[in-house]
């Protein structure tokens, strides 16, 4: 009997162990804010791939970004060459940052964030949803067409 409860005690503490830390409402609106600006910094005229750089940074090594009504699922890995690629080629020449943060909404390890966006005028507003793990981010889903 005694090798048993041993065995549920290390299970228990082992469980407890690989809980998460749980970040707090201003912690998850402060990693958005901060993600958003290096988001904005890459699409500047003049960004650089230590922009990039830096803003991937904030990722896991298994971030995941979602979009369905523009093309799926990237890995972190798929994503990262895009954004080199669309940097390589000029593509991000804006003279202002692309999103403003208009409202966020905190919960476990996550936050839904609305954003908004002025492209040629027209103002648009983005949901998307940011969870993190530790204090990264995990995986980003996009609401909006």
């Amino acid at each position: 009997m005694k090798p048993l409860v041993g065995a549920l005690c290390l299970l228990l503490a082992s469980a407890n162990a690989t809980e998460l830390p749980v970040l707090s409402a201003d912690e998850l609106k402060a990693k958005v804010a901060e993600i958003t600006a290096a988001q904005n910094q890459v699409m500047l005229q003049g960004s650089s791939r230590a922009d990039v750089d830096k803003l991937f940074a904030h990722y896991t090594d298994d971030f995941v970004y979602r979009h369905d009504v523009y093309g799926g699922n990237y890995s972190k890995e798929k994503l990262y060459a895009n954004t080199v690629r669309l940097l390589d080629m000029g593509k991000y020449d804006k003279t202002e940052p692309r999103y403003r943060i208009v409202a966020q909404m905190p919960g476990y390890n996550a936050i839904a964030v609305e954003r908004q966006e002025v492209h040629k005028g027209v103002v648009k507003n983005h949901l998307a949803v940011f969870e993190f793990r530790h204090d990264k981010v995990v995986k980003i889903i996009e609401y909006w067409k």
